[in-house]
């Protein structure tokens, strides 16, 4: 008996109980979501960044081709 104890106290020292496992991983979550939300926002905006710079690019092309052509 005595011998499962101390083996049992050991493995406490190695390893990590559920709780605290349980504990880290909600205390991790909470850091991530805020991150996950800021990232989707960036995502959003660089979209329009991206339809916004193409439209500006096809308009200037546009009016290169039409000076070039003297149309």
């Amino acid at each position: 008996m005595p011998t499962e104890e101390l083996t049992i106290e050991r493995l406490k020292e190695i390893f990590v109980t559920r709780q605290e496992c349980n504990l880290e991983m909600k205390n991790l979550e909470d850091k991530i979501t805020p991150l996950t939300v800021r990232l989707a926002v960036i995502e959003q905006q660089q979209k329009l960044n991206n339809w916004l710079t193409a439209l500006i690019a096809g308009g200037v092309v546009t009016a290169l081709i039409k000076l070039f052509l003297g149309a």
